[in-house]
C-alpha cells in the first residue's frame, strides 16, 4: 500500500491489477451472448426497471421483495447517459445489465480501496494508473460478486452503498471540518443502503453504530490491565476498558470484553448517546418503512417471512473458509505444528500465547450449542430442495439426505471453521522489534582522553604529570546496569501491541460488533444463499490484517532478498486470486454451456447459478 521501489516486477504487478477487472466485462459479454433473455430473478427485475423508464412510477410487480434502489440507479445513471450522447432509448436486460457492471469494475474497486487505506491506516501514493491493490482485486473477484455483476441483481448495488456508508462513517470520525455535513451525508447514506436491500439496516446502524461507540469508549477510557473478570467488572466502573487483540485472545476474553463494553458504556452514557444519534435516525427510519409496509419485505409476503433462523450463522464459517482457505493455510500451520516441525518459509514467528488447536474448554462450550441448534432449528425453506439450479440444493441434499447423522457430524466442521475465520483476524505480524545484543563489558570504564592513539598520549605525557599533583581526581563513571531478558522480554511485547493497534489489528470489540451484524441480518432470513453471506464476507476481508511475512524474510540484505520476501508475503493473495479465477471459471463455464431442461417446462434451458 506505501511505496514501492519501481522494479519492473512491481510495476508489472501494480499495473495488472486494475486491468484484470476487464474479466467482468468480458463476463457479462459472454451472458449477453448465451443469456439474451432475463434469467430467474431478472424476469422480476427488468421489467420493473423499465415500467421506472417509462415513467411509470406507480407501478409495482408484487413479487418483488427488495426496494427499488437498483431501479433507480440504473434510471440515474441511463438518463445521464441520455443527455450526454442519446443513449440509450430503452432499456434492454443488456443495457441494464451493464449498469451493474459498471458499479463493480468502476465504483466498487475505488470506494473499497479508499475504505481499506482508511482501515489500514495507510496513504495510497499509487500512480493513477495503479492505484488499487491486490486486496481489492480479489474483493472484487470474489465468486458470488464476480458472478452477479453481469445478471441485473441487487447485490452489487446493495454492497456499494454500505461500503460508501462505510467511508462517509470513518470520513466524519477522523476530521472535525464541516462535521454537520458529513453526519447528515452519512444519514442520506445509511437511509439509501435501505433503498437496495433491507439487511443493510443491520450494516448502516448495528455494524457502523458499534464500531463508532466502541471508538469514542476508547477515547474516553483507559485500557484496563486486570485480567480476572471480578477485576475487569469492578474497574469497568472505574472508566477501564479490556479490549484485547484477537492474537491474544482466548474465548473467556469474548466474555470479558463484552461486560467491560457494558460497563464502560454505562459510565459514558451521555457519550454512548450522543454518539448514537446518526444511526438510531437510520434505524428510525427503518422502523418508519416497516411500519408503513406492514413487514420488511415488499413483495411475496407468504415465501419470505421474517424468523429465527439460527444455523444461518454456522452455514457462513464452511463459506468463509471455502473461499478464503488461501488466506487461511499457511497461518493455520502455523498455530497447528510445533515450532520444531514448522518449515522456515512459512514460520511467521507468532506467539506461545497465539499457538495451538482451539482449548477443550472452548469446544466443551461451543459445540454443544450448535449441536442445540441444529437439532431444534434447522430449517429448510421451500425453495431450497425444490430449485435444483442452485448450488445450495446440493448441499443440502448431502447434509440432510445422506443420513440423520451426517447433519451433526457436520458441526465439528463449523466449529473448525469458525475458529480459523475468527483466529484470521489476528494473523498479523508487527515490524521485527529490536533484539537482545550481548555487549562485552570491559574490565574498567575508560574516559575518552584513556582512548587516544599512544603518539598524541606521549605528546600530552609531560602537561598530564605536570597538573596531576593539583587536579583532583575525576570520580569513577557508574557501570550501566544491564536489562533483564524479562524486562527486555516486556518491553517487546508492549512495542509489538502498540505497534499492531496503529496498523489497525482488530481487538475483541470489532469481531463482537460484526457476529452481531452478522447474525441480525442472516438469522432473520430463512433461505440459504450465498448471495446473503456477501456483506459479511467483504467485512471480515477488508479487516483481514495484512499478510504476515515469514521470519527469514524479515531482514532483506539485496534487491534480490527483498523480492523474495515481496513473493513470499504476497504469495497467498496469488493463490486467492488463481483459486477465484477457478472458481468464476468452471461456474461461469456450467452456467453458460451446461444447461438443461426441466420436464414440466421444455424447450426452457435452465442454468445452474449461486
Amino acid at each position: 500500500m506505501n511505496a514501492q521501489p519501481k522494479s519492473g516486477v512491481v510495476l508489472a504487478a501494480r499495473y495488472a491489477v486494475p486491468f484484470c477487472l476487464l474479466l467482468i466485462p468480458i463476463w457479462l459479454s459472454r451472458i449477453n451472448a448465451h443469456v439474451p433473455e432475463p434469467y430467474l430473478d431478472e424476469a422480476f427485475h427488468v421489467p420493473q426497471a423499465q415500467a421506472y423508464w417509462a415513467h411509470k412510477w406507480t407501478h409495482w410487480d408484487p413479487k418483488i421483495t427488495t426496494p427499488p434502489g437498483l431501479y433507480l440507479w440504473s434510471y440515474g445513471l441511463c438518463a445521464v447517459l441520455l443527455f450526454l450522447r442519446g443513449s440509450p432509448t430503452e432499456l434492454t436486460p443488456e443495457v441494464l445489465r451493464a449498469t451493474n457492471v459498471a458499479a463493480t469494475a468502476i465504483a466498487l474497486p475505488y470506494r473499497l480501496q479508499t475504505l481499506l487505506d482508511r482501515l489500514r491506516k495507510t496513504r495510497n501514493t499509487r500512480p493513477s494508473g495503479a492505484w488499487l491493490s491486490h486486496t481489492v482485486l480479489n474483493i472484487c473477484l470474489f465468486p458470488p460478486i464476480f458472478f452477479f455483476s453481469g445478471l441485473y441483481y441487487t447485490d452489487i448495488l446493495a454492497l456499494l452503498v454500505v461500503v460508501e456508508a462505510y467511508n462517509w462513517d470513518l470520513k466524519r470520525s477522523a476530521d472535525g471540518a464541516w462535521a454537520p455535513l458529513k453526519t447528515g451525508a452519512f444519514i442520506l447514506l445509511g437511509l439509501l443502503a435501505l433503498a437496495f436491500r433491507q439487511t443493510n439496516i443491520f450494516w448502516g446502524a448495528i455494524f457502523l453504530g458499534g464500531l463508532q461507540v466502541i471508538r469514542q469508549l476508547r477515547l474516553k477510557s483507559k485500557p484496563c490491565r486486570s485480567s480476572g473478570l471480578a477485576d475487569i467488572a469492578r474497574q469497568g466502573w472505574q472508566n477501564e476498558l479490556y479490549d484485547p487483540l484477537v492474537s491474544e485472545a482466548s474465548i473467556e476474553d469474548y466474555f470479558k470484553t463484552s461486560i467491560s463494553l457494558l460497563t464502560v458504556a454505562v459510565g459514558n452514557l451521555g457519550a454512548v448517546i450522543s454518539t448514537s444519534i446518526p444511526y438510531l435516525l437510520i434505524l428510525a427510519g427503518f422502523g418508519a418503512f416497516v411500519f408503513w409496509n406492514d413487514g420488511v419485505v415488499l413483495g411475496h409476503k407468504e415465501f419470505h417471512t421474517a424468523g429465527i433462523h439460527l444455523p444461518q450463522m454456522l452455514y457462513i464459517w464452511p463459506y468463509i473458509v471455502f473461499f478464503s482457505w488461501p488466506l487461511l493455510l499457511g497461518p493455520v500451520i502455523n498455530l497447528a505444528l510445533p515450532k520444531s516441525l514448522l518449515p522456515k518459509f512459512i514460520d511467521f514467528g507468532f506467539p506461545k500465547k497465539q499457538k495451538g488447536l482451539p482449548k477443550l474448554l472452548t469446544a466443551l462450550i461451543v459445540i454443544p450449542i450448535m449441536l442445540a441448534v441444529v437439532h431444534f432449528n434447522t430449517i429448510v425453506h421451500p425453495f431450497t430442495l425444490a430449485d435444483n439450479r442452485h448450488y445450495v440444493f446440493y448441499a443440502f441434499r448431502i447434509l440432510l439426505r445422506t443420513h440423520p447423522a451426517v447433519k451433526y457430524a457436520a458441526v465439528v466442521v463449523y466449529f473448525l471453521c469458525a475458529w480459523m475465520a475468527i483466529s484470521a483476524l489476528g494473523f498479523s505480524t508487527a515490524p521485527q522489534p529490536p533484539q537482545m545484543r550481548q555487549i562485552s563489558q570491559p574490565a574498567a570504564w575508560q574516559y575518552p582522553e584513556q582512548q587516544k592513539e599512544p603518539t598524541q598520549k606521549k605528546a600530552e605525557g609531560k602537561q598530564k604529570t605536570a597538573k596531576k599533583a593539583v587536579k583532583a581526581p575525576k570520580p569513577a563513571a557508574p557501570k550501566p546496569e544491564p536489562i533483564s531478558e524479562e524486562a527486555f522480554a516486556r518491553i517487546q511485547a508492549h512495542l509489538i501491541q502498540r505497534q499492531k493497534q496503529q496498523q489497525g489489528a482488530p481487538q475483541v470489540s470489532f469481531v463482537l460488533v460484526w457476529l452481531a451484524a452478522t447474525a441480525l441480518s442472516l438469522i432473520t432470513a430463512p433461505l440459504v444463499e450465498p448471495r446473503y453471506f456477501i456483506i459479511p464476507w467483504v467485512m471480515w476481508r477488508l479487516h483481514l490484517p495484512p499478510q504476515p511475512t515469514p521470519l527469514v524474510h524479515r531482514r532483506p540484505q539485496t534487491a534480490i532478498d527483498e523480492l523474495n520476501a515481496k513473493m513470499a508475503t504476497n504469495f497467498p493473495l496469488f493463490l486467492e486470486t488463481y483459486w477465484f479465477l477457478v472458481i468464476n471459471a468452471v461456474t461461469g463455464y456450467i452456467f453458460l454451456y451446461c444447461g438443461f431442461e426441466w420436464p414440466q417446462e421444455p424447450g426452457k434451458i435452465q442454468r445452474f447459478m449461486w
